[in-house]
Parts: C-alpha cells; sequence; structure tokens
C-alpha cells in the first residue's frame, strides 16, 4: 500500500494553456493527476500544493493541452494490417501504372501464388482518372492473385488469377447486395462493388493469423498515440478480433482505449445465422471497463460516393439510372436491429446516401415500437445526405450521428464530381447537426482516410477539399466546436461522458501536449499540428524526440 499523502500528486503539467472542454470550455494553467485520475485543474498556484518530492514535474513552457482525442469511427485492426499490404493511395501512386509496378514488385518478392493486397486507390486522384482492371494487374503479376482495395472500402479490383480462383466469369448471377461489374461483352472487369460482391472473392484469401492481429493492434496504437489519439469506436469486428484486443492489451500493447462493436453479418452467411450469433452474442453493451468495452452492433446498408455506390434519393452526375446500392433488404436490416435491440445492444448503421438514412431511421423508428431505443445512442455512421424530416427524427429517438470530416478533405473532390455542387455542399453538414440539437462525433473511418486528426478538425472547420474547392461553407463548425466533436461529443457515443473527453477532476487523465496554440494559430496551422506527448491514464503512452 502507497504511504503517499493521499492530497499528492502523482503528475502535474503547469504553465501551459490546458483547454479542458469543460461545459464553459474552460481555459486553465495547470493540472495534476493521481492515479490514473485527473485530481485538479486550475493556475499554476493552486495546483502546486499537490506537489511532492516524487511527483513527476513537466514544464509546458506555455503550451497547448487538450483531452485525449477520439476517433468515433475508425477501423484500428484493419489499420494495422493495412500497415502490411502495398500502399496504393496517393501519394505515392499518381497513376495505374505506378499501382501495377507496385504491384509487379510485390509479385516478384512473394513468388508465384500468393496473394497480393493493397488498399488506397482512388481513381479520382489517378492519371487516367479511372478505375483499374483485372487487365492492368495481369499485366504485372499473371501468376499471383490480387486484391486491392478502393480507399474508400466499397470497391475492389482483381485480377484474372483472382477471378479463376474465385469461379467468376460472364456466367456468374450478380449477388444479392453487390455487383460484378462486365464489360459491354459481359465479361468481368475485375471490377466488385460491395461486400457480397467482394466476398466472391474474399473468402479464398487466407485469414490473417491470431498472431498476426494482435501486431497489427500494437504496430496501429502507436501510430495513433503519435497522432494524440488515446480512444476509439472500432466499427464491425469479429469475436476473434476481440480476443486479439484482450491478448494486446494483456501484452501490454493497447495503448488506445476501445469501444468495440460486433459485425452484424459474416461473409455470405444465411440470416438465420446472424441472427442467432447476434442472440448468442455473450456481452451486452457497457461491458468491460475503461480500456475496452462492448459498445454494440455495427451494420451497413450501402456504400460511398466516391465509389458510387452509396444509396441516393436522386440519381449520380451524367447516370441516370444509378442511384447506388443497397447493400441489404430493408427487412434483413430490420430484423437485424430488432434483434440486437431486443439483447440489449445500441446499433450502428453505415448509411451514407440519403435514401440509405432514409431506411436505417425508418428501421430505428420501428424497433423503437418493439422496445424503446430513446437515450441508447443508435448512431448514424457517416450520412452524409440528411433531410429536415431526418433531423427530426434524430431529435425524437435520440439517435447520434458518427462523421468523418477528413472526408471532406480527401474524398471532397469526388464528391463534387460525382453527385454536382449543391448535394456536394450539403455532404457532412456539421453545422446543420449542432443546430439542430444532435450529438455529431468526429473521425476519420481509417483506413478510409488518413488518421491524423488534426486534418480532420481543420477540414471540419474550413470543408475544403484537396484540390482547394469548399463545399458548403455555411456548413462550417468553430475550432470550439470540431473539439468537441473530437473529446467530449466521441465519448458520449459510448456512454462515456463521465469518464473521459474533457479535462474534469475525476475524469481518465488522457491528455495530450500539442505544438501550437489550436484556437488562435492561423487556421490552416491547424491540419499541421504536431503532438509532443500523449498521456493515457496518468502515464506518457508517446514522447516526440
Amino acid at each position: 500500500m502507497s504511504t503517499k499523502e493521499p492530497c499528492k500528486a502523482d503528475l502535474v503539467l503547469l504553465n501551459g494553456k490546458i483547454i479542458t472542454v469543460d461545459e464553459n470550455f474552460t481555459i486553465a494553467e495547470a493540472v495534476a493527476v493521481r492515479d490514473g485520475r485527473i485530481m485538479a485543474v486550475g493556475s499554476n498556484e493552486e495546483v502546486k500544493r499537490y506537489i511532492d518530492e516524487e511527483t513527476e514535474v513537466i514544464d509546458l513552457e506555455g503550451r497547448t493541452v487538450l483531452p485525449g482525442l477520439i476517433d468515433s469511427h475508425i477501423h484500428l485492426l484493419s489499420l494495422g494490417l493495412t500497415m502490411f499490404w502495398i500502399n496504393c493511395s496517393t501519394p505515392p501512386m499518381r497513376s495505374i501504372r505506378d499501382i501495377v509496378e507496385a504491384v509487379r514488385e510485390r509479385a516478384e518478392e512473394l513468388g508465384p501464388g500468393e496473394w497480393i493486397i493493397g488498399r488506397g486507390w482512388d481513381q479520382s486522384k489517378l492519371e487516367e482518372h479511372r478505375f483499374p482492371n483485372r487487365w492492368d494487374l495481369d499485366e504485372a503479376a499473371p501468376d499471383n492473385p490480387v486484391y486491392l482495395i478502393r480507399t474508400c472500402g466499397h470497391v475492389v479490383v482483381v485480377n484474372s488469377k483472382a477471378l479463376e480462383i474465385a469461379g467468376i466469369d460472364r456466367d456468374t448471377p450478380q449477388p444479392e447486395g453487390g455487383v460484378i461489374v462486365k464489360d459491354e461483352d459481359g465479361e468481368p472487369t475485375g471490377v466488385l462493388l460491395e461486400r457480397p460482391a467482394f466476398w466472391l472473392v474474399q473468402r479464398h484469401i487466407p485469414q490473417p493469423s491470431f498472431e498476426r492481429k494482435v501486431e497489427a493492434i500494437k504496430r496501429a496504437c502507436r501510430a495513433l498515440n503519435e497522432v494524440g489519439i488515446t480512444g476509439v469506436i472500432e466499427p464491425g469486428i469479429t469475436a476473434e478480433d476481440m480476443r486479439a484486443y484482450q491478448r494486446a492489451r494483456a501484452e501490454g500493447g493497447l495503448t488506445v482505449r476501445v469501444n468495440m462493436m460486433l459485425r452484424g453479418v459474416e461473409g455470405d452467411e444465411p440470416l438465420e445465422e446472424s441472427l442467432k450469433r447476434i442472440r448468442d452474442f455473450p456481452l451486452s453493451t457497457g461491458f468491460g471497463d475503461e480500456m475496452l468495452r462492448f459498445l454494440g452492433l455495427k451494420l451497413l446498408i450501402d456504400g460511398g460516393i466516391g465509389g458510387r455506390t452509396a444509396l441516393l434519393r436522386e440519381p449520380y452526375e451524367g447516370e441516370p439510372d444509378n442511384y447506388g446500392v443497397q447493400t441489404m433488404p430493408l427487412e434483413k436490416l430490420q430484423r437485424l436491429i430488432d434483434e440486437a435491440n431486443l439483447h440489449d445492444m445500441t446499433v450502428g448503421v453505415h448509411c451514407a446516401g440519403g435514401r440509405a438514412i432514409d431506411l436505417v431511421l425508418k428501421a430505428f423508428e420501428e424497433t423503437d415500437r418493439r422496445r424503446s431505443i430513446k437515450g441508447r445512442r443508435f448512431t448514424l455512421i457517416h450520412a452524409y445526405l440528411p433531410s429536415e424530416e431526418n433531423f427530426e427524427q434524430c431529435r425524437r429517438l435520440g439517435v447520434v450521428v458518427a462523421s468523418q470530416p477528413s472526408f471532406l478533405y480527401y474524398l471532397g473532390d469526388s464528391f463534387y464530381e460525382n453527385v454536382g455542387a449543391e448535394r456536394a455542399s450539403w455532404a457532412k453538414p456539421h453545422r446543420a447537426w449542432i443546430d439542430h440539437g444532435i450529438v455529431v462525433a468526429a473521425g476519420t473511418d481509417s483506413p478510409v482516410t488518413h488518421y491524423n486528426p488534426f486534418i480532420s478538425l481543420w477540414a471540419a472547420i474550413t470543408r475544403r477539399t484537396e484540390g482547394g474547392r469548399q463545399l458548403g461553407g455555411e456548413q462550417c463548425v468553430g475550432r470550439e466546436e470540431a473539439i468537441r466533436m473530437y473529446t467530449i461529443n466521441a465519448a458520449y457515443l459510448s456512454f462515456e461522458e463521465h469518464l473521459k473527453g474533457s479535462l474534469e477532476p475525476g475524469k481518465l487523465a488522457d491528455i495530450i501536449v500539442i505544438d501550437r496554440d489550436i484556437l488562435t494559430c492561423p487556421i490552416d496551422e491547424i491540419k499541421s499540428i504536431k503532438v509532443l506527448r500523449t498521456i493515457l491514464g496518468g502515464k506518457t503512452v508517446y514522447e516526440a524526440e
């Protein structure tokens, strides 16, 4: 048992600008920590009285401090796994030719027969301004199956070897909720839209080992700590993935607090199998502790605007018959939501396009008649194009929103191209969500976009794309609002606003020190902010050299 005086701190940070993100957005000078929690916040003189000879004291020298940032929707495990794959993003890839060369190099490295996987390509940023296809990839790796995921995760391109292994040819019927793209002669191009189509190939790819998953989690945690992330909501993982998180924690490699969501549908399993898996799952929302908790069920009903698979109310530009892809029938969605609702799980549903939002909120209203969801924070994930009616439905049901401002920067130019100026200007209307009294939290959906939260914060404030275009300036939010989206609002989505998301006595001591004042620096410097130190539960988990 410790003999230390109970009023003394383990850690004190002095001489800083402490952005507490409390109800009044109070600015303080110093903060004291004991046993992993905030014990005091205030002036230097007020906090110095908690110092004794055993206290670690950090002189901030005027630097700015924030609560640890929380990404409300990020595939942490997948992010770690992509670190073993080909990076098809732009940069470094400027063209399909660049991607082909990277595939060729990997084929030479692995030898014939081995699967080659990559992620991150975006046709809107490639010189050719088109999707890669099977014939491009055949040139590089005729003897290796190749599987390359678009940045959004809703489009995949494979080569002829992968199609052969999967048994996909001109006679293969279209899977429900997915599309095998074929040319004018009926020949598959290698492009696959949405998970039901991917699965035809994906089920043949050797799954990463349990040990690889554990290592991926550790790698991703280190990367997230470097940019100030101390908490995440991890959507749509399996029971084995959850065990990998437990192993990473046992081995000391889990340095991000994780709220886990169960994947609602596994591969092409029948509906009754999905329902049984939910029914038999042993955890309900809130089970766990401050490091690793179970949040609820994750479902998906459409794709994304960048790949023209988000389910829209009006068609895509230049394609009068293309309204996107509905990845599961409404009846199936309803039964899955009802099953989770009746088994004490909150539910988050990926619904990007306006028509998808309509369908999900209809399902939420229906399940609310069976058992009330009010106060249970059912979540719209992405929700690009809401309507006024959607705002009213969210208010009535207490539905919250997990949005990704980073999409405006990284994917915004493809939004403009695919749905036109008016709809692109309304995409992810954070100002409107806030003004309608709906809790909206921020994130990146990495590996869809980069996990750096400061680019995402800046995008919420400016709504500028990589190409320099502003999408709907009237939907910009202020700096304080953007910070709340990454802290206390994100904590609210996981029912943890009493534990984290602000620097107040009694809360977890998750703290980051940054290299400039996010409230006063020139606005375009926000996306360049660097983290100098990340503290999780009073312990430093990252310090810049």
